[in-house]
């Protein structure tokens, strides 16, 4: 009988020690291996997690309509520029998957980025084209392989970052891409956040970690 309590207990903390790490890795940015800019001259457009059921959330966590609409104008006058220019545009969705964070979500905001979702699409003013897209289910764009094989197949060093939220995805994705060498931009009119308050601590962070902030 000792043994099946043993077991029962070595279960639960197994249990808890996942879903605290689920969690916890949504805001913890990945590291990885450095790259040579050298050999990687090329730019890349990265538009993170600009999908419906963010931008066109009315919940709690909504956006103010007038600066989705601005920011929305924004990226969508950066996606142009940079395909004038000849640089690579890439479309980021985060749909999390981890149960943990799945559960946590549909209690606290309506399920909103979980599997299945209509909104999971990107928004509807966005000329996504036949551009790339990679899924990621945790804030930095870099925890998906496909991503970073992308980039060094286009021999991309420097990441233009567009999108949403400033304060947790881009800055997460931008501060992954700092950890592995690569030249980072954010266009901040380009961007939106829930926590305006949290972002000017963020975004001298990134400042000084490397980043650009236009």
């Amino acid at each position: 009988m000792t043994g099946l309590w043993t077991a029962i207990g070595l279960g639960v903390l197994s249990l808890v020690a996942y879903i605290i790490l689920s969690l916890g890795k949504l805001s913890r940015p990945t590291r990885g291996i450095l790259i040579d800019r050298a050999v990687r001259p090329e730019t890349a457009l990265v538009v993170i997690d600009v999908q419906e059921d963010f931008t066109r959330n009315t919940g709690r966590h909504a956006f103010d309509p007038e600066k989705r609409d601005a920011a929305l104008g924004a990226i969508s006058r950066e996606i142009e520029t940079s395909r004038a220019a000849g640089h690579e545009v890439a479309f980021i969705r985060n749909v999390f998957r981890d149960w943990p964070v799945v559960v946590a979500m549909k209690l606290t905001a309506g399920g909103v980025g979980t599997p299945g979702r209509e909104g999971l699409k990107f928004d509807r003013t966005l000329d996504v084209g036949d551009a790339p897209q990679f899924e990621k289910s945790i804030g930095d764009t870099f925890s998906c392989p496909d991503f970073e094989a992308w980039l060094a197949e286009k021999r991309i060093g420097r990441l233009i970052l567009v999108g949403l939220d400033s304060c947790y995805c881009v800055q997460l994705t931008a501060m992954g891409a700092l950890a592995r060498g690569y030249a980072v931009e954010i266009r901040e009119d380009a961007t939106l956040t829930t926590q305006p308050e949290k972002w000017a601590g963020l975004k001298q962070d990134l400042e000084t970690a490397g980043a650009a902030l236009a």
